[in-house]
């Protein structure tokens, strides 16, 4: 039987590190009682802490439950548990709890094995320090993704030395998990990983401006606008963490021979010639391509207010329309809208679904950032200063410049809409913001375009904001108690 707190006591093998950081296939699962003498064995230990990124952000897992579940993304016939939030118990999405707190327990074993581990000179233990500092920031990422899809969960800061404590330790709050794990993980991380420019060739790995970024993520959610702009001013304002910057050029932002570009901060690496190609390009369809047999994504199709509202805000650059991102070409077809970051060249299409190709899963990147300073400067007050930030992000998207008047929240989630659709911030955004039974509950009693049905006939539950903790889980430990409403 497979345990989750099994996968954080005793782990498999791992492999030795190669030059191309990722790019080899390690094990996703650590030993520790594995012998490490030297920074270079410490790092191919830390490979397996990132290698479980490409389980945990999984098209067919997390990204697209959360997809599912905001206003962006919809199943065929609006009918889906996710989609309608008529979830049970048995909709606890196994995957996402097993796969983060694999990556937790990837990251307590060679935390442990590096705080036992004395380096032989300063710059030997700079660099053991940003191995600690990156292990930290998976760590940490992990624990957010739990806590915002669970709720309370159980707290595992090290690596279990008797599997029998494993059990009976509970659910850990909240605000505890943020407050002794989450929030001084991100910090370490911030102090002591590398900038992004020191990691060349090695850009997949985390930097000073990923967890940077993911800490003013975690002051947002948490509430504490001053926390969040004073974490992200030292990225923006500062260049604390080196220097970043948006694309000219929206579309080339996802473009698969262009990775770990200047507005890149955190993505997860995928490589054909490694065995680890990317289908993420595949992973959206439309209603139109669906209805007429097109190849292609038919788990996650794109919500028609999300394009309704890209066309009627003056959007000409992050999205365009077509039938079915190219494959048919045909007046007698509806034309229906599509998000530019899932639309490659139609004569790309073939050779890219027998190949894959190299396109990350991009975490979080500048623009996100910019918004995210924007939005804590606005609620502090600091209005004009937030409109910098914002209008750049506009700019860029070829759309008018807002004012002062016009900078609102609603303003704010609407551009974070309109330029990060698809990349997992969306849901999380309207929860944080209070903002997600009213905006759902709305979308889901409306037809719009090709919807063919109401979802629901009243407000979607609180409880089903969150998912229920897996059963199995629960079988095994009678400490953790199921979440209200399951």
């Amino acid at each position: 039987m497979k345990f989750t707190f099994s996968i954080l006591f005793a782990c498999i093998l791992l492999v030795s590190c190669s030059k191309d950081f990722l790019d080899r296939q390690p094990e996703d699962t650590l030993s520790p009682g594995s012998f490490y003498r030297n920074p270079a064995e410490i790092k191919s230990g830390l490979v397996g802490c990132y290698k479980v990124l490409q389980s945990i952000y999984n098209q067919t897992d997390m990204p697209l439950i959360i997809e599912l579940m905001s206003d962006d993304g919809k199943d065929r016939f609006r009918t889906g548990s996710w989609q309608t939030f008529k979830k049970t118990n048995a909709d606890s999405q196994s995957g996402i709890w097993t796969n983060n707190f694999k990556m937790v327990a990837n990251c307590n074993t060679i935390i442990g094995i590096i705080d036992t581990y004395t380096a032989k000179n300063a710059e030997e233990e700079k660099t053991v320090k940003a191995y600690r500092a990156e292990a930290s920031f998976l760590r940490a990422l992990a624990y957010f993704n739990l806590v915002r899809i669970y709720g309370a969960v159980p707290l595992v800061p090290e690596t279990f030395t008797n599997l029998s404590s494993a059990f009976g330790i509970g659910r850990a709050p909240v605000n505890e998990v943020y407050a002794k794990l989450i929030i001084p993980d991100l910090e370490y991380a911030a102090a002591n990983c590398f900038k992004k420019a020191d990691l060349k060739g090695e850009e997949a790995r985390a930097s000073k401006g990923a967890a940077l970024t993911m800490l003013g993520k975690v002051y947002l959610t948490l509430n504490n606008p001053t926390k969040a702009a004073e974490t992200l001013k030292k990225l923006i304002v500062d260049n604390e963490a080196g220097a970043y910057s948006l694309l000219p050029n929206y579309k080339d932002v996802f473009a698969s021979n262009s990775k770990f570009h200047a507005e890149s901060v955190f993505e997860v690496n995928f490589n054909i010639a490694a065995g680890q190609p990317s289908y993420w390009f595949r992973w959206v369809n439309n209603d139109v391509g669906l209805i007429w047999g097109v190849a292609g994504a038919s788990n996650l199709l794109v919500e028609h207010n999300l394009m309704r509202e890209f066309v009627s805000t003056g959007e000409t650059v992050r999205y365009k329309t077509a039938i079915d991102s190219g494959y048919i070409a045909s007046s007698t077809i509806p034309i229906q809208a599509w998000v530019i970051k899932h639309s490659p060249a139609p004569a790309q299409l073939k050779p890219f679904n027998n190949t894959g190709t190299d396109n990350n899963y991009i975490i979080t990147r500048y623009a996100d950032a910019l918004l995210m300073y924007a939005e804590a400067l606005m609620v502090l007050g600091k209005k004009d200063e937030a409109l910098v930030y914002v209008n750049q992000v506009r700019t860029r998207a070829k759309v008018p410049a807002i004012t002062a008047a016009q900078l609102n929240i609603d303003a704010i989630l609407h551009e974070r809409r309109m330029e990060l659709a698809y990349e997992g911030h969306r849901y999380f955004d309207l929860v944080r913001t209070g903002k997600a039974i009213d905006v759902l509950t709305k979308v889901l009693l409306t037809k719009v375009d090709y919807d063919t049905n109401i979802a629901i006939s009243a407000p979607i539950p609180e409880e089903q904001l969150i998912l229920p903790i897996p059963v199995g889980e629960i079988e095994k430990d009678q400490t953790l108690p199921q979440n209200p409403g399951y």
